[in-house]
C-alpha cells in the first residue's frame, strides 16, 4: 500500500513500537534484584508504621490478660512521579527509506528511559548516607530513633550504618553480615535479620564473585575454609556512585519499595499540516524505602 500524508504515522507506530520495547527489554533490569517491586492503582502509595507490641509477659493463674497499647509511628508516602519524552519523523524520512535512522529514534528513546529507571531506584542506596528520611536520618545511620514504649534500653538505637572497605579477606563483609543479624525493631527486639545479598558498583564485581566462590578464604595463603561461599547472592548496580559503596541485605525484611503506576508506553500522532510524525514515550512510577531494617550500607572509606 502507498504511504500517504494521511496513514504514514500510522504504518510507522507498529514498527517503531517494536523496535521501542526490544531496545527497553535487551538487558535485565537491574533494580528488580535489588528492590520489591509493586503495581500501583492509586496516585500515591502510604505505608504506616507500628511501633510493634512487646514481648509476650507471664499470665498469673487468675490474674487479668495484659493487652498492649498499639503504637502508631511514622508514615511514609511515595508520591510517583510522570516522565516522558518524545521524537519527531519527518514525512521524507519515510519517502526516502531512512529507516536505519528511523528505528534508531525508538531505540536511543527506550534506552534514555530504562536508564531512568535504573538511576532514579539507584539513587535510593546513593543518597542513603546523606539524605535525610521519614525518621529524620539517613538511611543509612547508626542513630536511628526507636519509637517503642516497651524499650528494654532507653538510650538505646538503631544502627545499618558501617564504614568498612569490602577488602578480599571478607573481614568487612562479616561486620556487615554481623550488624545485620543485630537490628532490633522498636521496642529493642531482635528482628532476626539473615542476611542472603550483596549489593556492589561494578568496581567491586570482581571482589564480590571472589569472596562468595572461592573454597578457600579469598586473599590469604591459609587453608581456611570459606564460609562465605554460596551465603550470599552478588548483585552488581551499574548507576551506583561510589565505587567503594557495599551494602548487604535480607531480601525478606528489607523494605526497598519500587512502585509503577503506568509501565512504559509508546504512542503517537501525525500533525496534518507539517506532515511531521510525533511519537512519544511515557511512565510513571515512584522508589524509596519504608524502613531501614533489613539492609546495611558502607561508604567503604576506612580500611579494617
Amino acid at each position: 500500500m502507498a504511504i500517504s500524508s494521511m496513514n504514514f504515522q500510522a504504518l510507522l507506530e507498529p514498527r517503531l513500537r517494536k523496535v521501542f520495547f526490544s531496545a527497553y527489554d535487551e538487558k535485565k533490569e537491574e533494580y528488580r534484584e535489588v528492590f520489591h517491586v509493586a503495581d500501583s492503582k492509586k496516585a500515591k502509595e502510604t505505608d504506616q508504621h507500628v511501633t510493634g507490641l512487646g514481648i509476650w509477659e507471664e499470665k498469673s493463674e487468675s490474674g487479668p490478660i495484659s493487652y498492649a497499647e498499639i503504637g502508631m509511628g511514622d508514615e511514609v508516602t511515595y508520591v510517583h512521579k510522570e516522565y516522558a519524552k518524545g521524537i519527531q519523523v519527518p514525512r521524507r524520512l519515510v519517502d526516502d527509506e531512512m529507516y536505519d535512522v528511523i528505528d534508531k529514534l525508538p531505540r536511543e528513546l527506550a534506552r534514555g528511559g530504562r536508564a531512568l529507571v535504573e538511576i532514579t531506584a539507584a539513587n535510593v542506596l546513593n543518597e542513603g548516607f546523606t539524605k535525610n528520611g521519614y525518621d529524620g536520618v539517613p538511611l543509612f545511620s547508626d542513630a536511628h530513633p526507636l519509637k517503642g514504649k516497651d524499650k528494654k534500653d532507653p538510650a538505646k538505637v538503631g544502627d545499618n550504618y558501617l564504614d568498612l572497605e569490602l577488602d578480599g579477606q571478607g573481614k568487612a563483609l562479616e561486620e556487615a553480615i554481623k550488624l545485620l543479624q543485630a537490628q532490633v525493631d522498636d521496642n529493642g527486639l531482635k528482628i532476626q535479620a539473615k542476611a542472603d545479598t550483596l549489593i556492589v558498583p561494578t568496581d567491586l564485581e570482581f571482589t564480590a564473585l571472589r569472596l562468595l566462590n572461592s573454597t578457600l578464604q579469598a586473599g590469604t595463603p591459609n587453608n581456611d575454609v570459606n564460609v562465605l561461599k554460596g551465603k550470599l547472592k552478588p548483585v552488581v548496580l551499574s548507576y551506583l556512585e561510589n565505587p567503594k559503596a557495599f551494602f548487604v541485605a535480607d531480601s525478606t525484611l528489607h523494605q526497598l519499595w519500587f512502585f509503577w503506576r503506568v509501565k512504559p508506553e509508546f504512542k503517537g500522532e501525525e500533525n496534518f499540516d507539517t506532515m511531521v510524525a510525533k511519537y512519544r514515550g511515557y511512565l510513571r512510577f515512584s522508589v524509596g524505602y519504608s524502613d531501614w531494617r533489613g539492609i546495611v550500607g558502607s561508604e567503604g572509606t576506612v580500611s579494617p
